[in-house]
C-alpha cells in the first residue's frame, strides 16, 4: 500500500502523535483544479499537460476514468482523513505538523505533589501547589521523503511542562517545577497488512531522547529504540508502542530500576466517532503502571476543550518513580485524531 499523497478536503483535522501512519488514498475531485494549478507552478518547463492531468491522478485528486465514485469525507476512518491533510501540508516547501497533542491545562490538580527532590537539594524549599498549569507542544519535520519506496524520515520534538503559576511563596515565584524535553528521530514506512482485525496504517522506527534539563539531584534523562505500529479500525486508532531503553553506567544513570515503573511499551486507543474525541493509554510496567484518559470537543475551528485525567507513575521524569493522580481542563490545538 502506498501513502496517501495531496488533498485539500477539510472534513477532518488532528493527529494522531508519534503516529498515525499510512492508508489507502482518499479520493476528493474537487482538488483536481487546484492540484493542476500546483503542478504548474511547480513543474519544469518540459512537463505537458498531459503529464500534469495524470499526476494529479495518481495522487488521488481525481479518480481515474475507471474509478468507483469517491469516497465520501464522513465515511473515511479517521486515519485516513488525518492522513491526507497531513500530506497536504506536505506539499509545501517548509512546513512544521502536530506530532502529539498540542494544549494547555491552566488548571491541573494534582492530589499529592512530590516534594522529595526539592528537599533533597535544599531543605528549606518552599512546598508545592496541588494546582498548577500543564501544557505540551509537539512538533515534526520531514528531514527525508520517499525513501526507499513508501518511507519518511522524520524529526519529532515534544516538551511538556508543569508549572507553579498559582504559587506565590517567595521561594518559588511562580516556578516551572518541572519540564521534559523530547526530541526524537525515525523511519516512517505507510501501510502494512489486516492484523488483529484492523488495518495497519504504517510502521515507526527510531531513537528517542528525553531529559528535564536539570542539574545533580534533579537531573533525569535516558535514550530509546523505539518503533510504533498504528491500527486503523475506522472510528478507533489504536497504537502499540515499544521501546528499549540503551543501557547507561550505573554512575551515569539518573533513573535506576526505570523498567519497574515505564516498562517497555505502552499501547493507546483513540475513538472519535463524532466531533468528541476519546483516549485511553495503558503503561505497564514489570511492577507499577500508569493509565491516562483524554476528551477533546471543538470549541470552534482552531480550538478545543480538553481534559485529562492521569494515575499511576511516570507522568514525568522528576516523578518517574512516583504515584501521580491528576486531573485538568483547558484547551488544544490538536489532538491525536479529529473529526
Amino acid at each position: 500500500m502506498t501513502r496517501p499523497e495531496n488533498s485539500h478536503c477539510r472534513s477532518i483535522s488532528g493527529v494522531l502523535a508519534a503516529a498515525l501512519l499510512a492508508t489507502s488514498p482518499a479520493i476528493c475531485a474537487d482538488t483536481f483544479s487546484d492540484c493542476l494549478l500546483e503542478g504548474i507552478e511547480t513543474a519544469d518547463d518540459s512537463t505537458t499537460v498531459a503529464q500534469l492531468r495524470d499526476r494529479c491522478r495518481q495522487r488521488g485528486a481525481l479518480p481515474a476514468p475507471s474509478a468507483d465514485v469517491a469516497t465520501p469525507p464522513e465515511k473515511r476512518s479517521v486515519v485516513d482523513t488525518r492522513l491526507q491533510q497531513e500530506f497536504s501540508a506536505q506539499e509545501r516547501d517548509y512546513f512544521l505538523t502536530a506530532h502529539r497533542p498540542n494544549f494547555i491545562l491552566p488548571v491541573a490538580y494534582n492530589s499529592k505533589p512530590n516534594n522529595e527532590p526539592f528537599l533533597a537539594v535544599d531543605p528549606d524549599a518552599a512546598e508545592l501547589d496541588k494546582t498548577e498549569a500543564e501544557f505540551q507542544i509537539s512538533i515534526k519535520f520531514p528531514l527525508a521523503r520517499d525513501l526507499w519506496g513508501d518511507n519518511d524520515l522524520l524529526l519529532g520534538y515534544t516538551t511538556r511542562s508543569w508549572w507553579q503559576v498559582y504559587n506565590d511563596d517567595e521561594n518559588v515565584s511562580s516556578a516551572f517545577r518541572e519540564t521534559n524535553y523530547e526530541p526524537e528521530i525515525f523511519l516512517r514506512h505507510y501501510g502494512g497488512p489486516e492484523f488483529l482485525g484492523g488495518r495497519i496504517a504504517g510502521f515507526d522506527i527510531g531513537l528517542n531522547h528525553q531529559s528535564n534539563g536539570r542539574g545533580e539531584a534533579l537531573s533525569r534523562s535516558w535514550n530509546r529504540v523505539m518503533g510504533q505500529t498504528v491500527l486503523d479500525y475506522g472510528d478507533v486508532a489504536v497504537a502499540l508502542r515499544a521501546w528499549y531503553r540503551i543501557p547507561e553506567d550505573d554512575e551515569d544513570d539518573d533513573n535506576p530500576r526505570m523498567y519497574r515503573y515505564l516498562g517497555y511499551g505502552d499501547i493507546r486507543a483513540v475513538w472519535a466517532p463524532n466531533r468528541n474525541t476519546f483516549s485511553f493509554m495503558l503503561r505497564p510496567g514489570t511492577e507499577k503502571a500508569a493509565y491516562e484518559l483524554t476528551w477533546s470537543h471543538p470549541v470552534s475551528e482552531w480550538l478545543r476543550v480538553y481534559a485529562l485525567y492521569f494515575n499511576g507513575y511516570g507522568e514525568s521524569l522528576l516523578d518517574y518513580d512516583q504515584r501521580v493522580e491528576r486531573v485538568g481542563i483547558g484547551f488544544a490545538l490538536t489532538d491525536y485524531i479529529m473529526r
